[in-house]
């Protein structure tokens, strides 16, 4: 297709949803009335989408425990499928993302750390780019005649502006920086690129997950009738900060927040022991919260919070909605029985403040944050700390942490070939997994050490294409150590094992097989395996170049 028939589809995209797919339609048929032709794949190589939220809680789904949200199209999916209830992606976007990307860690992959800081300026495994030194899965699946897509969210370019055509993508509508509004542009005049083109938004923008979702299927459309499997990254932003209402979304009847955050954690654990996700040994006591507590906010306080929230469920209902108009796409172009869904969180939901203010780099922005306009496009707000707890229980902390709270996320899987549909699994698995499970799928060996002209690094992920055949046993070994960190914080996980630290902050132990919430620091109480664990991660950090400074 040439680069003016490109850019026109689009413009087509930004238009309202009821005109937008009739006129996509009419531009893939080229002006011919034939009847649709199925996207196809050859019955040994399957089609691949990886679902990608963004800073949701682990119980936010109803397969999750989240009975306070209607999200029934990825519930379906996910309770006829199989539910991950152990995995974990990292602190943060970037480095979750480079892990999926690479099947490596976000250090080998050039994440080392996210954002600019001045003492990692430099250093090799921090250039906060996509390196080239791991070859990606779409650059992979498309060498072996994959195609390959993008909408939404990529946020792996870094300061080389790194587009994700240039790391395997065929075709990719990107959301280039880590977020921005939904509704408008907050960060600045171009934040979006097509096809490797910077593309400026129209005064009267389509919401952020209308406008993935549209151009994803515009996608589909273009190729209508090849016959190569596809592999298809859909990475929507909401509900990622700023917090906007999707028009024409209200509040699920279901969904009354008016007795504050404690209730709702208390509901959201309650749900998920229903739901069968909770791991053994969780306490479901007091926990300590650095949020003021709900009985010591006054009656305006109260209605500001109960308003934060209804706009998140409502955000993440409108999700659902978008993908749901995406299943039934791919069932009407006789897609979906070959294609595995992978839907994955990036890490768990932020806490902090409500009105903690957007990034600096945009400080001397205005924003109204009366109540009567926070949740349209001129407001800035996050979902709070309360209300993090709430979503992220039963786990500790949040995203930009490194407890399970920021780091173990909800995952499931979904296709025809799944041999134990409705299964829970239980074991450990981590984003880097998903690479070498697809390529094992789809029958490709992983190129190291060599491809396209390159020296790469071999793939450090383990393959769980076998749980997807019917097999419950570990893919990680119980004397695997899996180091990671993230921009000075670092973790390491052993089996059951788990060996943290925070910036500025001792090391601390945890046992996860008795203590998921990380509540009781055995540091002091097992030295050994405090000692044994420290020797394991530096050694890794050595490797890795990982910095503690």
């Amino acid at each position: 297709m040439s680069i003016a028939l490109a850019g026109l589809m689009y413009f087509i995209s930004l238009v309202k949803y009821c005109s937008c797919m009739l006129v996509l339609l009419a531009l893939a048929a080229c002006g011919q009335n034939e009847p649709a032709e199925a996207l196809t794949a050859a019955p040994d190589r399957p089609n691949f989408v990886i679902i990608m939220t963004d800073d949701m809680g682990f119980t936010d789904f109803g397969a999750f425990g989240g009975r306070d949200m209607k999200t029934p199209n990825l519930d379906n999916l996910a309770l006829n499928g199989i539910r991950f209830t152990n995995f974990h992606g990292h602190l943060s976007c970037a480095p979750s993302r480079a892990m999926l990307m690479s099947g490596m860690g976000n250090h080998e992959a050039g994440l080392g750390t996210q954002r600019d800081i001045e003492r990692f300026r430099g250093e090799r495994n921090y250039e906060r780019y996509l390196v080239d030194r791991v070859a990606t899965l779409p650059e992979i699946l498309a060498d072996a005649g994959y195609r390959t897509y993008l909408a939404g969210k990529w946020g792996l370019g870094g300061p080389q502006a790194l587009d994700p055509t240039q790391r395997g993508f065929g075709k990719a509508f990107a959301l280039v920086p880590s977020g921005g509004g939904h509704l408008q542009a907050l960060f600045h005049e171009s934040r979006y690129t097509f096809n490797g083109k910077p593309v400026t938004e129209p005064e009267d923008p389509i919401y952020s997950t209308t406008l993935f979702t549209d151009q994803l299927i515009a996608f589909f459309e273009e190729d209508r009738g090849s016959d190569q499997p596809f592999f298809a990254l859909f990475a929507p932003t909401a509900p990622h900060w700023p917090l906007h209402m999707p028009p024409g979304m209200k509040v699920s009847d279901e969904a009354s927040y008016d007795g504050g955050y404690d209730k709702l954690r208390s509901l959201r654990l309650a749900g998920a022991a229903l739901a069968g996700v909770l791991p053994e040994g969780v306490n479901s006591n007091p926990y300590p919260s650095k949020a003021i507590p709900w009985d010591s906010l006054d009656t305006e306080e109260k209605a500001l919070q109960i308003k934060v929230m209804e706009i998140y469920a409502a955000m993440i209902g409108h999700l659902d909605q978008e993908v749901g108009r995406l299943l039934n796409y791919l069932q009407d172009m006789g897609a979906l029985e070959n294609t595995l869904i992978l839907v994955i969180n990036d890490n768990g939901a932020q806490g902090g403040p409500v009105f903690g203010g957007p990034p600096s780099y945009l400080k001397d922005r205005s924003f109204d944050n009366r109540p009567e306009n926070l949740g349209r496009g001129s407001s800035w707000a996050n979902m709070g700390q309360g209300w993090a707890d709430a979503v992220n229980a039963p786990f500790r902390d949040g995203k930009g942490t490194v407890y399970e709270g920021g780091v173990r996320v909800a995952a499931f899987a979904n296709w025809s070939k799944i041999e134990r549909p409705a299964a829970v699994y239980r074991q450990y698995l981590n984003n880097m997994d998903v690479l070498p499970s697809l390529l094992e799928l789809a029958g490709i060996d992983h190129p190291a050490p060599h491809f396209n002209d390159r020296d790469i690094l071999p793939v450090r992920g383990k393959s769980f294409a076998g749980v997807l055949r019917g097999d419950n046993s570990s893919v990680h070994a119980d004397d695997e150590a899996i180091t990671l960190s993230g921009a000075g914080k670092h973790f390491m996980q052993r089996g059951k094992w788990k060996l943290l630290k925070e910036l500025d902050a001792d090391w601390e132990l945890y046992d996860l097989a008795t203590d998921p919430y990380e509540s009781q620091n055995l540091a002091a109480a097992r030295p050994t395996v405090l000692q044994e664990m420290l020797v394991e991660f530096r050694l890794d950090a050595e490797r890795n170049n990982i910095l503690d400074r």
